[in-house]
């Protein structure tokens, strides 16, 4: 048996199980959230399951960008090695921005409006579009008029999402709810309750004290939170239009399956982006919500679409070099 023979042989039968450990993953992400979401009485979820989840979209992200890493390292991939080392890059570096997340929230207990991890984010945003856009720019789209119109109705409805949701979160920020008159209330009002002096036995630390260098650099990063917002929004909508033109440009075809799933996965992160920002906007984020699971969907249809990339480009190079018999 040829070393060719042997490796592609191999190919075959790790694609099957690469796809089922993505879908896997996928499936069980998606049953933590629903089996173990119990917030307790102040409305947040337990550490235990917290650090589920975080482990859950982390690994889903790093397997996609090791499966992606995988595409540039082959040199028989159709598609072009350059395409999938950005995408791969743009998975690696959502790993290191839930870390840094993960550290904020979780270990260090702070909710600044802007932290180390909101740049690797945007950098990551910045190299999906990258590898998306290269996979779409060296081929020629002979588009037809439905089609584009199909593009541009994704574009529109994309961006007028993001601003229907950033204006109802301003609106439900600014009208919390309806305050009691304020006649009603001097009638209303209680006599001054005398309270004896007490002495709290201890004061409880309820969360652990950060570095004083994350603290300075919180600080430091305070009066870009508008600016990181709108590099967020950008992104979404550029990522989303993307998205819809491989969609459309690569509905038929042999090599389309991959870059369905490409499109797949960019729609579920701009989905659990527009319910974060929602969230966020109108101070009703819990970090655990059912909606987060479309970020970890998100990773597996990355990892997908890498998987059926890489198998397909191996088959297509398969072909047999008997000229006559």
């Amino acid at each position: 048996m040829s070393k060719s023979s042997t490796s592609s042989s191999t190919n075959s039968l790790s694609t099957p199980l690469l796809v089922g450990a993505c879908i896997a993953w996928g499936v069980v992400t998606l049953l933590f959230f629903l089996l173990f979401t119990a917030p307790g009485e102040d409305g947040a979820q337990p550490a235990w399951f917290l650090l589920g989840i975080n482990l859950l979209e982390t690994g889903a992200f790093f397997l996609a960008a090791v499966l992606c890493f995988r595409n540039w390292r082959s040199t028989q991939i159709v598609s072009g090695r350059n395409v999938w080392f950005w995408i791969g890059l743009g998975m690696l570096f959502y790993v290191l921005g839930n870390v840094m997340f993960f550290l904020w929230g979780n270990i260090w207990g702070l909710d600044p409006a802007v932290s180390l991890g909101d740049f690797f984010y945007i950098f990551s945003y910045i190299f999906l579009a990258a590898g998306m856009f290269k996979a779409v720019l060296p081929r020629r789209l002979n588009l037809e008029l439905p089609q584009w119109l199909m593009v541009v109705g994704i574009g529109l409805g994309g961006i007028l999402l993001a601003i229907f949701v950033n204006l109802a979160a301003a609106e439900a920020a600014v009208v919390p709810g309806a305050p009691a008159p304020a006649l009603y209330l001097a009638q209303t009002e209680m006599p001054p309750v005398v309270v004896p002096d007490v002495v709290a036995p201890a004061a409880v630390e309820a969360v652990p004290s950060a570095p004083s260098w994350v603290l300075s650099l919180d600080q430091m990063l305070e009066p870009l939170a508008d600016g990181v917002g709108l590099m967020y929004l950008i992104g979404d909508i550029v990522l989303l239009i993307i998205a819809g033109t491989l969609l459309v440009a690569f509905w038929g075809g042999r090599y389309s399956q991959s870059w369905k799933l490409i499109a797949i996965a960019a729609f579920c992160l701009y989905i659990a982006d527009m319910f974060f920002a929602y969230a966020v906007n109108t101070d009703n984020y819990v970090e655990g919500s059912l909606w987060e699971v479309f970020w970890t969907f998100s990773a597996v249809f990355f990892g997908l679409g890498a998987v059926v990339e890489h198998a397909v480009s191996m088959n297509s190079r398969r072909s047999p070099r008997r000229r006559r018999s």
